[in-house]
């Protein structure tokens, strides 16, 4: 599978390869729609074009947060300022999930991704079923937030 992709250990130059860094760039490589390396020096920002978009860039993210078990800040989902190597440090930073908590953390993903993706398909239209949807999807993303919060610890309940 990664035979095309195995440029990518000789682009990191003999410092030691961050597993955020390749499992992102190999997600973002697929998601592209022309095949391009990444090199860890690249600013996120610069990525996005017509190949690639900042949506490839989130989805990729929320499968990251999947794979690795970690909860990104949405703070951090906007920080395309960064390169790739810096953006791959500050995830290494973030707490893994406990296996304990890894089935709820993963449902709620999970069911955040299909909102997502239901979402950016109704962004666009102005009818009243399409704008009730919406509020509906915000609804249940705010009771996923709760959830996921509760699970995480940082909120507490009675």
């Amino acid at each position: 599978m990664l035979e095309s992709f195995g440029l990518i250990s000789v682009v990191f130059m003999g410092r030691m390869m961050n597993r955020y860094y390749f499992t992102l760039s190999t997600l973002l490589y697929y998601k592209s729609k022309i095949r391009k390396l990444f090199s860890p020096d690249t600013v996120i920002s610069d990525l996005f074009d017509e190949n690639l978009d900042e949506i490839d860039f989130i989805k990729s993210l929320s499968e990251l947060e999947l794979i690795y078990g970690i909860e990104i800040p949405d703070e951090l989902f906007d920080r395309t300022d960064l390169t790739l190597d810096e953006f791959a440090s500050e995830l290494s930073l973030l707490p893994v999930i406990s296996d304990e908590l890894y089935e709820e953390f993963f449902d709620i993903k999970i069911e955040c991704m299909g909102l997502t993706k239901r979402w950016i398909e109704l962004e666009d239209k102005t009818d009243e079923e399409s704008i009730r949807e919406l509020e509906e999807i915000n609804n249940q993303f705010e009771l996923l937030n709760v959830r996921l919060n509760v699970l995480l610890g940082n909120i507490l309940v009675n």
